[in-house]
């Protein structure tokens, strides 16, 4: 167990770095592309500020050699997750991509998506592709799907930091 912490604020506002009260020594969970964190242990120094520190070197180092600078940069600015989190069962073909029926009738598949706005925030994003009727984009649900796909396939490769699903998931350089 840990004793009282001096610097709260640091361990609370530093992204994969933190000392539970239940643990001798800090730790520092670095996600991994295919999902779950890489954790581990760093000794305690004799100076609280010391052991932030080198909590930050092994974070940064580690960071970097798995996602690369880029990526670990808009990993560690962000508030919220930037990696897409893949259900066991998703409501359609893949995760962001489901079939919608309107209140009026039309029928259409839509893809949803997160956009990072310029002041950090996430923001949902979706488009629609109709199908069924003479004013729809597409003449089968077959097509309107495959354009679903398409277009949620690019807006992740363009915002989120892994590409593919589950254990086969790769970084997004």
């Amino acid at each position: 167990m840990r004793d009282k912490l001096q610097l709260p604020q640091l361990w609370e506002r530093t992204k994969y770095v933190s000392w539970p009260p239940s643990h001798t020594n800090p730790l520092v969970r670095i996600p991994r592309p295919a999902g779950g964190y890489e954790c581990r242990s760093i000794p305690r120094q004799h100076d609280e500020y010391v052991t932030f520190q080198r909590c930050l070197e092994y974070r940064e180092q580690r960071g970097l050699e798995i996602w690369g600078l880029r990526r670990w940069a808009e990993l560690c600015s962000v508030p919220k997750r930037s990696v897409a989190k893949h259900r066991a069962k998703t409501a359609g073909p893949i995760t962001g991509v489901f079939h919608y029926e309107r209140p009026e009738g039309t029928t259409v598949w839509i893809a949803t998506w997160y956009e990072r706005q310029p002041d950090g925030h996430t923001r949902k994003r979706s488009q629609g592709f109709s199908y069924g009727t003479p004013k729809s984009q597409f003449a089968t649900s077959e097509q309107a799907e495959a354009a679903a796909i398409e277009k949620r396939q690019q807006e992740e490769s363009r915002w989120y930091s892994t590409l593919g699903v589950g254990e086969t998931r790769i970084v997004n350089r």
